[in-house]
C-alpha cells in the first residue's frame, strides 16, 4: 500500500479515536488510538510502515518538543526549579541507572547498552497524559505545575541519555567519563543554538514586518518548519538536537509578547494550528505502534529464546520498580510540598499522586520506536521487538493504573453547568438594538447579520430546550398555515384545488406530530363539506395557472405566518428562534436581485454597526457593574477575533 494512503487511514483512526473519547471517557484517549492502530493492521497485513529511526525524531520529536518548549509556564517553571530538575535530571539519571541494570539481570537476553537504551526510553513521563488526568481528578495546582514542567525537562535529559545508550548499543564501546563531558558540552551547545535560531526567526519576522510585508500565511509556515530547522543544523553541527527545539520554543513563545492587532491574531492562528499538528502527531505515534504491534507480538512467539509466559511479568516488575523508585525519591526529597510541616497521611497521599500521575507516553513510545535495526557490526539487533513490546506495556499499565487509582487519592471534578445568563442577556440586548437599524434596502445584509448573533446564543443554551422550543413553534407555524389556507379557500380566494392539496398536507402533517383527533383525514372532509366545499366549482387549471396559484398561496401564508410570529409573546418562546423562523419567512417575501458588489458593501456596513454596537454594550454592561473587568476583556476578545476572522473572509 502507497505511503500516503496508510498516512490518511492512521489520521482517519486518530480523528476516530478524538470521538470514540467523548463515549468512553473513562479510557484514556492512547489506549483507544492502540485498539484502532491493532484493527488498521488487520486489513494492511504486511504494508506496515518502516521509518527510519533517525526521521521518526525528526517528524515526531522536534514539533512536539518545540510546541512544549513554546507553551510552558515559564513562571511557574522557575519558581519550582528545584522540584521540577530533582524529578527531571536526577530521577531521570538514577532511574536509567537502577532500571537499567534490573532490565538486563531480569532478561539476560538484553545487553547492558539496550536495557539502559530502554531505560532511558522509560524514564520521561508525558505531559499530554498528565494534562487529559488533570481533566478528570482535582490535581492541585502546584503539583499540576512540577508535573508539566518535569515532562518538559526529562523529555530532553531522557532523550539524551537514550541517545548515548543507542550509541553505546551500536559502538560496543561506552566511557562515563566521556559520555559525561560530552552530555554538557552537547547539551549546552543545542540550548545556545536553539536560542540563537529562534532569535534570527523573530528578527527576521520583525525586519519583514518594518517593509510592510503582514503575510500570516507565510509567518505561519515559518514558525511550523523552524523546529525541523533547528533539529537539523544541531545534528549537522553534532550539538544535541532535542534541547535544541526545547531552548528554540521557549524562546519564540517570547515573540508573542507584545501586543498589537496583528501580533495577537496571528497568535490565535498558531495556538490553533498547533493544537491540531500536535493532537495528530501523538495520535499517530499510538496508531502506528497498535499497526506494529500484531507483526512485534508474532516474533516474539516465535522466538524460542524469550520465555513467552514470562513477558508480562517482566512488564509488571519493570513497571513497580520504575515507579517504585519515584515514589521513594519524591519521599526523600521534601521540596515539592507548599508546607513542608504537612501531616505524614497528606504527604503520603500527595507522593502518591505525584508518582502515578508520572505516566508515560509519547516520548517512551517515539524512543522505542526509533531504536535501530541493525547494530554498528552489520548484524539485526534481535531485541527491537522486545523493547518495544515491553515499552508499550509499560506505557498501558501506567496509564491504566493512573485511570483508576487516581480518583482514590484525588478529589473528582465536578461538572458544573456553566451559568450563561449575563452572556445571553447581553447578545439578546445587542439583538434588539440592531433590530432597529432594519429597513427594506439593508434587510437581507441585516438578517445575516442577526442570525450570527443567535446562533452565538444558540451556542450558549441547553440543546434540550433550544430543541423543545423549536419543535413546538413549527408546529405552531403549521397551525397558521393551515388556519389560513381553510380561510382562503372559504372566501373564495384561491383555487380549491390547490388549497385544499396543501391542507391534506399540513394536517396530515400535524396529525403525525400531535395524533390530535381534528387533524384525522376524515375530520377535514367533514369540516370542507360544513363549509358547502362541494358548492364550489373546481375548474381544471393549466401548469402555468397552477403554479401562480402556489406561489400565491405560499405569499399570503408567508404574510401571515411573519404576522403571528411579530405578534408572539417572547417570554414564552425562545426569542432568538422566533427570531430565525421570521427571517427565513422575510427572506421569501423580500426576495429582491443579487448584487454582489452592493451587497459586500452593504454587510461589512451592517458588520461594522455590529461591533460597533457590541462593544458600547460590552461597555455599559461594566459601567453597570453587571461584569467584571476580567469578563469585559474576555467579551473584547471574542469581539476582536471575530472582527478578525471577518477581515480575513473580506
Amino acid at each position: 500500500m502507497e505511503i500516503f494512503e496508510l498516512i490518511l487511514l492512521m489520521l482517519s483512526a486518530v480523528f476516530l479515536s478524538n470521538v470514540l473519547s467523548r463515549f468512553l471517557p473513562s479510557i484514556a484517549v492512547p489506549l483507544i488510538q492502540v485498539l484502532l492502530g491493532i484493527i488498521l493492521a488487520i486489513p494492511l497485513g504486511d504494508h506496515t510502515m518502516d521509518l527510519n529511526p533517525e526521521l521518526f525524531l525528526l517528524l515526531f520529536m522536534a514539533p512536539i518538543l518545540f510546541n512544549d518548549g513554546a507553551s510552558t509556564d515559564k513562571k511557574s517553571l522557575w519558581k519550582n526549579r528545584k522540584a521540577i530538575l530533582s524529578l527531571s535530571i536526577g530521577l531521570v539519571f538514577v532511574t536509567v541507572g537502577i532500571l537499567g541494570a534490573f532490565i538486563h539481570y531480569l532478561i539476560p537476553a538484553i545487553s547492558f547498552a539496550a536495557a539502559f537504551a530502554l531505560a532511558a526510553a522509560l524514564a520521561p513521563t508525558d505531559a499530554v497524559a498528565v494534562g487529559a488526568l488533570a481533566e478528570k481528578v482535582r490535581v492541585p495546582h502546584k503539583i499540576m505545575h512540577i508535573l508539566e514542567g518535569e515532562s518538559l525537562i526529562n523529555d530532553a535529559s531522557g532523550l539524551v541519555s537514550f541517545q548515548f545508550a543507542v550509541l553505546a548499543l551500536v559502538t560496543g564501546t561506552f566511557s562515563f567519563m566521556t559520555a559525561g563531558t560530552s552530555f554538557l558540552l552537547l547539551s549546552l551547545g543545542g540550548i545556545v543554538l536553539g536560542a540563537v535560531l529562534s532569535l534570527l526567526k523573530i528578527m527576521l519576522m520583525r525586519g519583514l514586518r518594518q517593509l510592510g510585508i503582514e503575510n500570516m500565511t507565510s509567518f505561519m509556515l515559518m514558525e511550523i518548519l523552524l523546529p525541523f530547522l533547528i533539529f537539523m543544523v544541531a545534528e549537522k553541527i553534532g550539538v544535541n538536537g532535542i534541547l535544541a527545539v526545547v531552548s528554540g520554543g521557549m524562546v519564540h513563545s517570547f515573540s508573542y509578547k507584545r501586543m498589537n492587532p496583528e501580533i495577537a491574531q496571528l497568535n490565535l492562528l498558531s495556538k490553533n494550528t498547533w493544537s491540531v499538528i500536535i493532537f495528530s502527531l501523538n495520535g499517530l505515534v499510538f496508531v502506528l505502534l497498535g499497526t506494529q504491534l500484531p507483526q512485534i507480538m508474532t516474533a516474539i512467539w516465535q522466538d524460542s529464546s524469550i520465555h513467552r509466559s514470562m513477558l508480562f511479568v517482566y512488564i509488571l516488575g519493570i513497571t513497580c520498580l520504575l515507579l517504585g523508585l519515584r515514589f521513594l525519591w519524591i519521599l526523600f526529597f521534601r521540596n515539592y510540598e507548599e508546607n513542608p510541616k504537612v501531616d505524614l497521611v497528606s504527604r503520603l497521599k500527595n507522593t502518591f499522586l505525584y508518582t502515578v500521575a508520572g505516566v508515560r507516553g509519547t516520548i517512551t513510545l517515539v524512543s522505542a520506536l526509533s531504536l535501530p535495526f541493525v547494530l554498528g557490526n552489520g548484524n539485526a539487533f534481535p531485541e527491537r521487538d522486545l523493547l518495544i513490546f515491553i515499552a508499550a506495556g509499560v506505557i498501558i499499565t501506567t496509564l491504566l493504573l493512573a485511570n483508576f487509582t487516581l480518583p482514590l487519592f484525588a478529589e473528582k471534578k465536578e461538572v458544573v453547568a456553566a451559568d450563561h445568563t449575563t452572556d445571553i442577556a447581553l447578545l439578546r440586548d445587542i439583538v434588539r438594538q440592531l433590530q432597529a437599524y432594519k429597513t427594506d434596502e439593508n434587510l437581507a445584509e441585516m438578517n445575516i447579520v442577526l442570525n450570527m448573533y443567535n446562533d452565538r446564543i444558540f451556542s450558549l443554551m441547553e440543546h434540550k430546550e433550544v430543541s423543545a422550543t423549536e419543535k413546538e413553534l413549527r408546529r405552531l407555524i403549521q397551525e397558521w398555515q393551515l388556519e389560513n389556507t381553510r380561510k382562503l379557500v372559504f372566501e373564495r380566494k384561491i383555487d380549491t384545488g390547490v388549497g385544499f392539496s396543501l391542507m391534506m398536507r399540513l394536517g396530515k402533517r400535524l396529525y403525525i406530530q400531535t395524533r390530535a383527533d381534528k387533524y384525522r383525514a376524515r375530520m377535514r372532509y367533514r369540516q370542507l363539506l360544513n363549509h358547502r366545499i362541494r358548492d364550489f366549482r373546481i375548474v381544471p387549471l393549466s401548469f402555468e395557472e397552477r403554479r401562480k396559484e402556489r406561489a400565491k398561496l405560499q405569499n399570503e401564508n408567508n404574510q401571515f405566518v411573519v404576522q403571528k410570529l411579530q405578534e408572539l409573546d417572547t417570554s414564552k418562546f425562545n426569542p432568538e428562534i422566533i427570531s430565525l423562523y421570521l427571517m427565513n419567512f422575510e427572506r421569501t417575501l423580500f426576495n429582491r436581485e443579487n448584487k454582489k458588489e452592493k451587497d459586500s458593501e452593504a454587510f461589512q456596513t451592517a458588520v461594522d454597526l455590529a461591533s460597533q454596537i457590541e462593544r458600547e454594550t460590552i461597555q455599559r454592561y461594566f459601567e453597570k457593574g453587571e461584569i467584571t473587568r476580567k469578563e469585559m476583556k474576555v467579551y473584547r476578545d471574542n469581539l476582536l477575533a471575530i472582527e478578525s476572522s471577518f477581515r480575513l473572509e473580506w
